[in-house]
């Protein structure tokens, strides 16, 4: 990695970290950098890796502070793209050296996980991405979640658990043709690129059609995806779903690190570079996408497709520590159950308590207990009241507001805690399907962007002819009364399945603001 003094745009992986905090000032918020990873549902360590130089930017506007020379974390004053693979941030670094700005970047970077992290994201699925404009000391929060099929019912996944009683029920939104919502990522990074960004699809697309064609080398990573993803299929899932297996495995087994694994998704990203979300959502791709979902039992029709709009969005913000704080709103649970713990910590450091993280010790057992304590009432109340706020009523003011936070700061308790059920509807575990990236620029504009299939190859249903991996994202609903989804996340009927709705989602895209700069973005 570059020293303090290089300040030339870099491109940084962070293997396997689908919430990665690409500046050298997110050690100053490792609170907020550690709930956003679990708002998200995952964490991981992180480890930087090749850093990449690139002709000098336009001069640097007003820096945010620095840490001083000696640091061992380094400073780059012109760009930074953070992805979880190379060629990813690559792609993304490849739109700023163009004369692109943050947005192109971030498109350029998802298009490329498209191809690198088929497990994790990629056409068939969708996501969140937050960008602060330095320029007009804007946030915007861009939502492309996926939406429920026009004829999906509340009770679907019930009826077909009585319709199939072999069929194991937990299975029904998970895999096959029910569980795949329609799809909204191109839409949305399209609709980035049109609006915000300086280049063209062409341009923004390019280098992940260069990856389809080059080849990639499958990475530990990848392999580890594929092995997993084969032990838990039977001989007949193989059978039932034989195009992901043809498309994404090597003759039915897993790559090994090294080999080079060459993506099918060419032919459809030249189709989008040439005519943008037209050339996914109709003409032969939507019409082939609908037939490879009703082939496995799915609801999709070409009426969803035709009807996909990303939707701009007011982000949820707060204050913390002198720095301003925007993240996702609903259906994103992720900002407002961030801006609630950091609120209900803030609570105890005001309050008789005096609970002050810093002087607590970053990762001593009382920050730890006071964290995860923090955490519980906001996802109890994520669990509770959140959903598609453009179908039902969501109480973000409330939930976000200090007051309520400091009702439930005076709760706990430092020396201990307390039975689950008091809290309210139980936490998520891990996630397996999501892939996180970030990009800031030396004018203090910032992009960070979360985008998902849900778990690992979403519903495991690849359109044949194209290789679009489809998500799973209908188990995201609260799909069946009483049973928890695939990450252990037990929901209200906030959740409920309904035409058109988008499922709750814990993606936390996150940009923290100070002076007008973005300085952290994870």
């Amino acid at each position: 990695m570059n020293s303090p003094q290089d300040h030339q745009p870099v491109a940084l992986f962070f293997p396997g970290m689908r919430q990665p905090c690409p500046t050298a000032t997110w050690w100053r918020y490792p609170v907020i950098a550690a709930l956003v990873g679990v708002c998200l549902s995952g964490a991981s360590t992180f480890a930087a890796g090749p850093a990449t130089k690139a002709p000098a930017a336009e001069a640097p506007v007003k820096q945010p502070a620095t840490e001083a020379a000696d640091s061992a974390d380094p400073v780059y004053h012109q760009a930074v793209v953070a992805a979880d693979h190379p060629a990813a941030s690559e792609a993304g670094l490849a739109m700023l050296r163009q004369g692109g700005n943050v947005v192109d970047a971030a498109a350029a970077t998802s298009f490329a996980l498209a191809v690198v992290r088929p497990a994790s994201c990629g056409l068939g699925g969708g996501g969140f991405m937050v960008i602060w404009n330095a320029e007009k000391q804007q946030a915007i929060a861009l939502d492309y979640r996926e939406r429920a099929p026009h004829r999906a019912t509340r009770n679907m996944f019930t009826r077909a658990a009585e319709a199939s009683p072999d069929a194991p029920e937990a299975l029904l939104s998970r895999r096959g043709g029910l569980a795949v919502a329609v799809p909204g990522t191109v839409a949305g990074l399209c609709h980035a690129v049109e609006h915000y960004g300086k280049l063209d699809l062409s341009t923004v697309l390019a280098p992940a059609i260069r990856l389809c064609e080059e080849g990639v080398p499958v990475d530990p990573h990848m392999r580890e995806v594929q092995q997993g993803m084969l032990r838990g299929m039977s001989d007949s899932e193989k059978a039932t779903y034989a195009p992901l297996v043809r498309l994404y495995l090597n003759e039915g087994k897993p790559w090994q690190a090294g080999d080079r694994f060459h993506s099918p998704l060419g032919p459809v990203l030249q189709k989008i570079a040439a005519t943008g979300s037209a050339g996914f959502y109709s003409e032969e791709v939507g019409r082939a996408l609908v037939q490879a979902v009703q082939q496995q039992g799915g609801l999709l029709e070409p009426e969803d497709l035709q009807n996909v709009k990303p939707v701009v969005r007011k982000p949820v913000s707060g204050e913390y520590r002198g720095s301003r704080i925007f993240s996702m709103p609903p259906p994103s649970s992720g900002g407002i159950a961030l801006l609630e713990t950091l609120n209900i910590l803030e609570a105890r450091e005001q309050s008789n308590a005096g609970e002050d993280l810093e002087k607590l010790g970053h990762n001593s057992p009382e920050y730890i207990h006071l964290v995860a304590e923090a955490m519980k009432h906001a996802f109890a109340d994520r669990a509770e009241f959140l959903g598609d706020a453009d179908v039902v009523e969501v109480p973000v003011a409330r939930l976000t507001s200090p007051a309520y936070a400091a009702q439930l700061a005076r709760r706990i308790n430092p020396d201990h805690t307390r039975p689950l059920k008091e809290y309210g509807r139980y936490l998520p575990t891990t996630d397996s399907g999501t892939s996180h990236f970030s990009v800031m620029d030396a004018r203090g504009n910032a992009v960070a962007c979360t985008e998902t299939i849900n778990t690992g190859f979403g519903s495991w249903v690849v359109e044949p002819e194209f290789g679009i991996v489809l998500n799973n994202e209908m188990d995201d609903f609260a799909a069946i009364p009483g049973r928890p989804n695939a990450f252990g996340l037990l929901q209200s009927e906030a959740n409920a399945v309904a035409p058109g709705k988008k499922p709750l989602s814990s993606m936390s895209p996150t940009i923290v603001v100070r002076d007008g700069q973005a300085i952290f973005a994870a």
